[in-house]
């Protein structure tokens, strides 16, 4: 007979207090960091320079504090870079259209206009990720849930000229190239030898040269010249800088408030605080940037959070019933699928 296995001893749950602290401070940073960049593009209509700024600062910041923990490298091999390429350009990709999308839409149907990320992410899921993720019924009908609210606000948004077609097709695009960066996010997440925070320190270092040859072709480069020409700048460019350098500063405490969130709240739980945000979210932009709330938008953004949360629900109720029942033995899943749901939760972590 074999030596008998320790038993894991299982840590305690964090206090509702921590729960709360932590979850307030991930909604506060996500929500700064959306309305401040309205804020800035409702000035200066030029979202590569806002990006490039906000992404030096995080630069700087990234390696700042990864230094000072340990927790990133400064030397690493080329083929380490090489390997991290794709996800360095389906981050760009996502947070570019992002950005356009946040500079057609008000703020306050920003999340409506995104409303395709959860079918989206369904579906590329199960075309890409192998083992395939299995949803159950009971999520199926949040994602439609999503959908409804999605095609019944833009349509009427349309109707009344309060959102462009330019915005509909930004936030479709936007939609699905974040569902395509979380797809890669989580293959890089299986196969990478490099930490998370490597991950998120070397794609952002990655992403700067880009921004390069992408201020010309986007008609930006003259308006950022003229930004850092203390002489000509404007009053509202200084508000710009201003803005960019504190959604720089908001993004990255927004990454490290993910880490502290997945850890400490369920997959649950985060999509309904995801859901809840939302709707803060547009109160502020309605309050702050003096923009309209409609009975259409209301509605949509009822419909598209409800889903949300189901969607939420259900899988953490799917994978709570797929747990071992205590002191019965279970074999290893072959599919490891409390794997990929993790990953799937890690996924936004990089967005």
């Amino acid at each position: 007979m074999g030596e008998p296995q320790p038993v894991p001893v299982e840590s305690a749950p964090p206090s509702r207090t921590k729960v709360a602290l932590t979850v307030l401070f991930h909604s506060s940073c996500a929500i700064l960091s959306t309305i401040l960049s309205k804020s800035a593009l409702n000035g200066i209509e030029a979202p590569v320079t806002l990006l490039g700024l906000q992404t030096a600062v995080q630069v700087v910041l990234f390696t700042t504090f990864g230094l000072f923990t340990g927790w990133i490298q400064l030397s690493r091999p080329p083929s380490a870079w090489l390997a991290l390429l794709p996800l360095t350009v389906a981050r760009l990709v996502g947070i570019l259209a992002k950005t356009y999308c946040l500079a057609s839409v008000n703020a306050s149907v920003y999340q409506i206009a995104r409303g395709l990320l959860l079918p989206f992410t369904l579906l590329l899921s199960l075309l890409v990720l192998r083992p395939r993720p299995y949803y159950p019924p009971l999520s199926l009908a949040g994602c439609a849930m999503v959908m409804a609210g999605f095609v019944a606000g833009m349509a009427a948004d349309y109707g009344q000229a309060l959102t462009s077609g330019k915005g509909i097709i930004l936030g479709v695009g936007s939609s699905l190239t974040t569902a395509i960066e979380s797809v890669v996010v989580k293959r890089f997440l299986g196969k990478s030898k490099e930490g998370m925070w490597q991950m998120v320190w070397m794609s952002n270092v990655m992403a700067l040269p880009f921004y390069l040859p992408l201020l010309p072709l986007s008609g930006e480069l003259s308006n950022a010249k003229n930004m850092f020409d203390m002489s000509e700048t404007s009053e509202g460019g200084r508000q710009f800088l201003a803005s960019a350098s504190l959604t720089g500063v908001s993004a990255f405490l927004l990454t490290i408030a993910t880490f502290m969130q997945i850890e400490v709240t369920s997959p649950t739980t985060h999509m309904i605080v995801t859901a809840a945000r939302g709707v803060a979210q547009s109160s502020l932009a309605i309050v702050l940037l003096g923009e309209m709330l409609t009975f259409d938008r209301a509605g949509s953004m009822f419909l598209i959070l409800g889903g949300s949360a189901l969607y939420g629900w259900a899988r953490d109720r799917y994978a709570q019933s797929k747990k071992p029942s205590e002191g019965a033995y279970q074999p290893v899943p072959r599919d490891e699928e409390a794997a990929t749901d993790l990953k799937e939760t890690k996924g936004d972590t990089l967005r």
